[in-house]
């Protein structure tokens, strides 16, 4: 009755606990219903309906990760075929008792979206982190599609060079980059006026102010680097833990800044504040721990504090109990600001 009302249909489905459900209704048979559930305990897995989701009855053990994952893709033809994505997408041609790896020569990993071609169900479009790739045997060889400007950026800088300025910045699952803001070729702006400043997923980048061939790059954990444009050297500059205390607790995208008053020092942070007069050759924590240093399995969710075996509890990426925001004035130099995850927002008058 389109949303008016709804039927619960949950026999033969895990009964505890879940989280999400990954979904899909075949065009071929819609009788023929399949679901891929996350749950904190082994009910986990992939599951079919053969009567409209009436009832249920689990297939495979297989699920992915629900924080990331968790899509499926029904065949328009097959009612028994079923794709669904993971890091490498999972094919079933005998309606989920077996789930095998698409083949993936050559192209990028974490797949999220997929089309089948209903007139020919060989004919394969595919999308993930590494953009959009096309399959006319099944999925045994792959082209990619260069010409879509997909690239996911987090955040970008940039600089003060001439005649143009260059765009710097991190990107999902895809580097750090960098590249003319414009260009006086007649073709245009291509990939290859592009520069790879360091790997990994990419977070935030910075230019030196009056140098712009010094950029510097990170990507998650706070894995920073100083990249020189013309030797094309890349220095890995992260702060290091000193003394036997506990590890650094750095957040997946770590903030980084240039200081306004000396284009030489840097500021980085994780669970405490570096400082770097050098360009990141040598660092000094000018604080302690900042954070409310709690221990998030502690904490309630939802009116509870849950068990390590909930589902997808600590799944994040980021590990918690670190600084998230960083920033100097303009004005005074040494008057700094840190923001926490967890809630804190401090201050310093006297560069720490």
């Amino acid at each position: 009755d389109g949303g008016e009302s709804w039927e619960k249909l949950s026999r033969g489905l895990p009964s505890g606990d879940v989280g999400r459900y990954g979904l899909c209704l075949s065009p071929a048979d819609p009788d023929h219903v399949y679901a891929v559930v996350e749950t904190g305990d082994d009910d986990g897995g992939f599951y079919r309906s053969t009567d409209r989701g009436a009832s249920w009855r689990k297939m495979n053990d297989w699920t992915s990760r629900g924080n990331y994952y968790q899509e499926l893709i029904c065949d328009p033809v097959d009612p028994d075929r079923v794709f669904a994505m993971d890091t490498y997408t999972r094919v079933t041609t005998d309606g989920g008792r077996t789930l095998e790896r698409l083949p993936n020569p050559d192209r990028h990993v974490d797949d999220h979206a997929l089309w089948i071609d209903p007139s020919d169900t060989r004919h394969l479009l595919i999308g993930g982190d590494g953009g959009v790739y096309e399959s006319w045997d099944d999925g045994a060889t792959w082209q990619f599609k260069p010409n879509l400007p997909v690239t996911q950026f987090y955040k970008v800088a940039v600089d003060d060079a001439e005649p143009f300025y260059n765009v710097y910045g991190g990107t999902q699952d895809n580097w750090s980059l960098g590249g003319p803001s414009r260009t006086l070729a007649e073709s245009g702006i291509s990939n290859a006026d592009w520069i790879v400043t360091n790997g990994g997923d990419g977070f935030e980048s910075a230019v030196d102010p009056e140098n712009p061939d010094i950029v510097y790059a990170q990507s998650q954990y706070g894995n920073l680097v100083r990249y020189d444009r013309q030797s094309g050297e890349a220095t890995f500059i992260q702060p290091q833990p000193t003394g036997e205390g506990e590890a650094l607790r750095w957040n997946w995208d770590a903030p980084l800044l240039i200081s306004p008053h000396s284009h030489t020092r840097l500021y980085f942070a994780a669970n405490q504040v570096f400082r770097s007069d050098d360009r990141g050759d040598s660092w000094t924590a000018i604080s302690g721990d900042l954070t409310r240093q709690l221990d998030r399995n502690e904490l309630p969710v939802m009116g509870r504090v849950w068990g390590m075996d909930a589902v997808g509890k600590n799944a994040s990426t980021s590990i918690y109990g670190n600084i998230v925001a960083l920033t100097e004035s303009p004005v005074q130099e040494g008057l700094l600001y840190v923001g926490t995850d967890d809630g804190l927002i401090q201050v310093t008058a006297g560069d720490g």
